[in-house]
């Protein structure tokens, strides 16, 4: 086994946990704040179903690539749009495990001739 889809898994796998740990202490911490009477507008709702979605991808990914990078980096996009959340910077970051994902799915499938 070559070095490079190593690195890539690694950094993907590495780059989901940090992602994962993050996001459900941030989703913990708004559930908890969110003032009593506070009402969750729907952007807020698709934003976590999409946001969990797209962590869900990561995880998924750690056994079928593919599949899960193109869940997690689809699910960004809707994310994107429908909560018309424009740091890209910010997008970019979440999108890094997936994209890793799909990197390490491309040289495996190259180095052992599989074609999909």
């Amino acid at each position: 086994m070559s070095t490079l889809p190593f690195l890539l898994r690694l950094a993907a796998r590495a780059g989901t946990v940090f992602l994962a740990g993050l996001y459900f202490l941030i989703l913990a911490g708004e559930l908890s704040s969110r003032p009593s009477g506070a009402q969750a507008e729907f952007r807020d709702w698709a934003g976590i179903l999409l946001l969990t979605t797209c962590i869900v991808g990561m995880v998924v990914a750690w056994r079928h690539e593919l599949a899960g990078a193109l869940l997690s980096l689809a699910t960004l996009i809707v994310f994107a749009l429908v909560v018309q959340f424009h740091n890209y910077a910010l997008i970019a970051v979440v999108a890094l495990p997936g994209l890793c994902y799909l990197a390490d799915w491309m040289v495996r499938h190259r180095e052992t001739g599989h074609h999909a």
